[in-house]
């Protein structure tokens, strides 16, 4: 289902675009959906879904957003056994197929549509232009390969939850002690708690700069200091984050690489 900003639908959108036949084109005034257009696409999901039906119940994956959860929405939902399953809040870049994988070739392949387009002469990629090119953009982004392996990495596809509750694990930050937050090495008083309580609480130093103020003063400091220890605590915590951000982040990417291949 596409959606276009405006009130009105124009002819040229038909004639001049081939848009797919299975294509359900519909227009609001923000561009987004709305109680209307979610219902009217529950209808046509179900039209297409039924088809290829294997047991008596559909799982309807959503994102969780507040439009999809209408009375008239779960009604129908009830009357032709489709399963609504409304994913967390805050959970869709973990969880949602499309943000995991998809939507990062979709955008590459829809910029290139662009570039080609202003290569050969257009000043306006107006919406005739992007219906024109929706379908060889969503050829190359949404490939089977691409799909099923998403639907792996969300652990939906074979079920695992073990790979989400990894993901958080290493994501959830380590405890801080406030009263040390803004404290530099230099300024922080020997007067603290003990060393084991207080290696529980050290704040942890995630940027690259604060990094190498921790490094400079390690490198002059009295490794038998009270402050010596505190800072090894900030830098040694530090330099974790940074090495699973950089990990993170390179994972991230070699997924991106591998859908665009696939």
């Amino acid at each position: 289902m596409l959606i276009l900003p405006g009130a009105l639908y124009l002819n040229d959108w038909y004639t001049k675009t081939q848009l797919d036949g299975d294509i359900l084109l519909s227009v609001s005034e923000t561009g987004y959906s709305n109680d209307r257009l979610s219902l009217h696409w529950l209808h046509y999901f179900h039209k297409f879904s039924s088809q290829r039906q294997l047991g008596a119940y559909r799982l309807l994956l959503l994102d969780g957003y507040g439009l999809h959860c209408t009375k008239e929405f779960i009604d129908y939902c009830d009357e032709n056994k489709i399963i609504p399953f409304c994913l967390p809040p805050h959970s869709t870049h973990l969880l949602q197929p499309l943000d995991v994988v998809v939507f990062q070739p979709l955008k590459h392949f829809h910029a290139e549509a662009v570039e080609q387009a202003t290569r050969t002469g257009c000043s306006d990629f107006n919406k005739i232009e992007f219906l024109a090119a929706i379908d060889s953009i969503r050829v190359q982004a949404f490939k089977h390969s691409t799909i099923l392996s998403v639907f792996r990495k969300c652990g939906l596809i074979p079920y695992s939850t073990s790979i989400i509750l990894s993901k958080l694990q290493e994501s959830t930050p380590p405890p801080t002690y406030h009263a040390y937050a803004s404290t530099s090495p230099e300024h922080v008083q020997p007067q603290t708690p003990s060393r084991q309580r207080l290696s529980k609480f050290v704040p942890t130093s995630r940027t690259v700069h604060s990094l190498k103020q921790h490094a400079d003063y390690l490198w002059q400091a009295d490794p038998t200091s009270d402050n010596f220890c505190i800072s090894l605590n900030f830098f040694l915590k530090g330099s974790l984050a940074q090495a699973h951000s950089g990990a993170q982040a390179q994972d991230d990417l070699q997924y991106t690489q591998a859908a665009d291949i696939a």
